[in-house]
């Protein structure tokens, strides 16, 4: 046990460092505290030690931290609450937090054995802009509507990216009344164009436990996993969260390999372009898994063509600062190196050698601002095939039509990170909720 105990002092080191490095003091000064009482053998060894042979892979702090988070929101730790503020209250910047977190420990035992068996689950919504950069280029390409399929959708939130509003600074896209707003901020370097508005003509998403965001269970385990003290994020979440009960989304409860491999039985869809997508999933992934996701992508990439191809987008580990936007693309399996992008998403920084620029460009805002509709998009409506060759208004920046095969570092078929190699990532691990 002496090893894994290790392990689990590593996990929680490293996500104390990863809260230092990305703006939440309260769960940095918690978890160093946290840390102390691991190595004291208190309850925060009893608890997590030999929960996971891989503690820092599996984010094993965060499911302890989302456990009194989720606690907090419902009412059943109110002297936490009083110091979380997301649950409107205050801290004060001193040690006392870890105290009051160990009492709840004490007091809700039985809910943190079983939430320590609850894997994390996020839907950052500040990763919407690079996965709607990604699909704009798709869509700029191809000249189809998009049929999407999402991994690990967990609630299915940027499975609904396109009902978000996008304002590169000199031109908008998307939906402008929604309550999600994003500006220029979450882009670095100048903005690209967009000559043709992505449309989503069908929404599929799975994961191995959806969250039902229209229940208050389902909401709270939602928010448990943000951090407390970043109040921008809970904000956005919970725009988010409004935006998505008027968009219906049915997430089946599946394996990931299974249900891509039934999903694309029939090789992608005809008069669109197929696009499987997924942001800091590949990680949690079984190694089976992952080679059954493989080979559903290639056998119904020997079927694309021209007028039904097939696109896998993906936002994975790449460092400790950041993840990677990644594209394959057929015919012909194409791997390109999109972007690199924080990992609560943003400075999304277009790579160089890829389209000439970003195609969307760059802060959230929950604030829903009134912005002016485009010309020719109806965001009260779903998109059907038959308009997906309309125009983006004037002044949207345009995408090239690069070959970026060079930019490309392909590892293999995905180009991805073995989720092995994260070990040696742990801000990789620390950041992604």
């Amino acid at each position: 046990m002496a090893a894994t105990a290790n392990t689990v002092d590593q996990a929680l080191v490293a996500q104390a460092e990863a809260c230092d490095r990305v703006g939440s003091p309260l769960y940095a000064t918690l978890l160093r505290g946290l840390v102390e009482d691991h190595r004291q053998g208190g309850l925060t060894a009893e608890l997590l030690d030999g929960v996971s042979e891989r503690p820092v892979h599996d984010a094993v702090p965060l499911r302890y931290l989302a456990t009194a988070h989720r606690l907090a929101l419902t009412g059943g730790a109110p002297r936490l609450a009083a110091q979380y503020p997301s649950c409107g209250g205050t801290w004060q910047s001193d040690d006392g937090i870890t105290a009051e977190f160990l009492t709840t420990v004490a007091e809700q035992r039985a809910e943190f054995v079983a939430g320590m068996r609850r894997n994390v689950q996020t839907n950052e919504v500040g990763r919407a802009p690079v996965v709607a950069s990604g699909m704009a280029l798709i869509a700029t390409r191809h000249r189809l509507p998009i049929d999407q399929l999402e991994i690990g959708s967990s609630a299915g939130l940027l499975s609904r990216w396109d009902r978000y509003g996008y304002d590169t600074g000199a031109s908008q896209w998307g939906d402008p009344r929604s309550h999600v707003q994003f500006g220029p901020s979450w882009w670095q370097g100048e903005p690209g164009t967009v000559e043709i508005a992505p449309e989503v003509i069908r929404r599929r998403a799975s994961d191995v436990s959806p969250i039902d965001l229209t229940t208050d269970h389902g909401r709270a385990t939602m928010m448990s996993f943000l951090w407390p003290d970043q109040l921008e994020r809970v904000a956005r979440l919970r725009a988010a969260i409004a935006v998505s009960q008027g968009v219906p989304l049915h997430i089946e409860s599946a394996d990931a390999g299974e249900w891509l491999t039934r999903e694309l039985g029939s090789g992608p869809t005809a008069d669109a372009v197929t696009v499987v997508f997924h942001t800091i999933v590949w990680q949690y992934l079984p190694a089976a898994t992952r080679d059954d996701m493989r080979a559903a992508l290639s056998a119904a990439g020997d079927l694309a063509t021209s007028g039904r191809p097939l696109c896998w987008l993906r936002m994975e580990p790449a460092t400790s600062d950041h993840a990677n936007l990644r594209l394959t693309s057929w015919p012909g399996g194409r791997d390109e190196h999109l972007a690199d992008v924080g990992y609560h998403g943003a400075n999304v920084r277009w790579h160089a050698g890829g389209p000439s620029r970003c195609p969307l460009p760059r802060c959230a805002s929950a604030s829903g601002r009134d912005l002016p509709a485009p010309q020719g998009v109806d965001s009260d409506t779903q998109p059907d095939a038959r308009r997906h060759d309309r125009r983006v208004r004037r002044g949207h920046p345009v995408v090239e039509q690069a070959d970026l095969t060079a930019a490309a570092e392909v590892r293999s078929v995905a180009g991805e990170i073995e989720p092995e190699g994260l070990a040696e990532l742990p801000g990789a691990i620390g950041e992604v909720c």
